[in-house]
């Protein structure tokens, strides 16, 4: 009779944990309340007499550890702990049924739609377990049409609505063409009154066919989505484009010369709905966030230590999956920071993960949902 490796048994244990709880499984968090506009003092002991010993900022989370009367106790981002008065902050649940909260990103999934390797179990239950809404990169044309979404939406089930362009880009028969989708959690969340597609920014569209400048390779497309809260007001609103840089074989200055004209898609995205304030690009950039800084003239604030996969599935140190955000004093919503997902472990290996999954990891971020929307 085989004895079963005992630290096998733990090791396999602790990848299901990491897996199947990554959102579930992670502690609750204290934000500022909306009655706070920039920062809150952290106090070494529950009592205003006590000293301040660090600051929570409004774009930022603080881990809960504790709670006494009228006080909560944190840890902060940098390690460093103490109190925050209850009255000033709220506790955050980050379960998806809490409701508080969003979770918004993108993945470039990696030729979605070609061949015959994808193992679209696994890449639904990444997507149900790290996202409420999230733009889908690399939805090849094949046929005319986009199998390889509607194999996912259809794997999703029917707690997971999507939304697809009507035409890939460059708008041809190619077998690179691409079509851009939105996957939504519809008990969450929901499309905007008269936004029941995606719009592309205006742009040539790559048939041949168009007589105006080609601006982008394949130009991003957006959408509009809320999320109420119970008593049917909204709690949160904001356009999402999905975005695919071009890579003209890795040349980075024709790569900062589009990813520069972003700025004219997030004007775009301004007059489609004016009195819109909460405006995010995500996807896949092929810069790291200094060549963007480059481009745009501000850093995106992407937590990650690389977000591409070698072939043999190592994380590389190229940090291309961004979620950018237009305002971030605007967008007072977002907590924390974008995040690139590690999820490799979802496969039996990381050469595994990267033919059966994607050469992407995902990225996300976090937003309230509490509270009258504020544009």
């Amino acid at each position: 009779m085989k004895i079963l490796n005992l630290k096998n048994i733990f090791a396999f244990f602790v990848m299901c944990c990491l897996f199947f709880c990554s959102h579930s499984c992670w502690s609750d968090q204290i934000v500022l309340s909306d009655r706070v506009q920039t920062a809150l003092n952290v106090r070494e002991r529950p009592t205003t007499e006590s000293a301040v010993v660090g600051k929570l900022l409004r774009n930022q989370t603080a881990e809960y550890l504790d709670s006494v009367p009228y006080w909560y106790h944190v840890r902060l981002e940098d390690g460093g702990t103490g109190y925050v008065s209850k009255a000033w902050s709220e506790k955050l649940s980050l379960e998806q049924e809490s409701g508080k909260i969003v979770r918004v990103g993108s993945w470039n999934i990696k030729k979605l739609g070609h061949g015959n390797q994808k193992d679209y179990a696994t890449v639904a239950k990444i997507i149900d377990a790290n996202f409420d809404v999230m733009a889908v990169v690399e939805v090849m044309q094949k046929g005319g049409g986009h199998p390889g979404y509607d194999k996912l939406v259809s794997v999703l089930g029917p707690e997971w609505n999507g939304l697809v362009t009507g035409e890939p880009r460059p708008n041809t028969g190619s077998g690179s063409a691409e079509f851009y989708a939105i996957l939504y959690r519809p008990a969450l969340v929901r499309t905007c009154s008269g936004w029941g597609s995606l719009a592309f920014f205006p742009d040539n569209d790559g048939s041949g066919q168009d007589l105006v400048p080609d601006i982008f390779s394949r130009e991003p497309a957006f959408g509009c989505f809320e999320v109420p809260n119970t008593d049917g007001t909204v709690g949160f609103d904001f356009l999402l484009a999905g975005y695919h840089a071009r890579w003209s074989q890795g040349d980075k200055e024709q790569i900062k010369t589009e990813v520069a004209r972003l700025k004219e898609v997030f004007q775009a995205m301004k007059e489609s709905r004016p009195e819109e304030a909460d405006l995010i690009i995500a996807g896949d950039f092929n810069l790291v966030p200094s060549e963007i800084k480059e481009a745009l003239h501000f850093v995106p604030d992407t937590v990650a230590s690389g977000s591409t996969l070698n072939s043999s599935g190592a994380i590389t140190q190229n940090v291309y999956d961004h979620v950018l955000i237009h305002s971030i004093l605007a967008t007072q919503e977002m907590i924390g920071h974008p995040t690139v997902i590690d999820v490799i472990s979802s496969a039996s290996d990381g050469h595994e993960f990267y033919t059966q999954v994607s050469d992407h990891l995902p990225v996300m971020a976090r937003f309230k949902t509490f509270g009258p929307d504020d544009d």
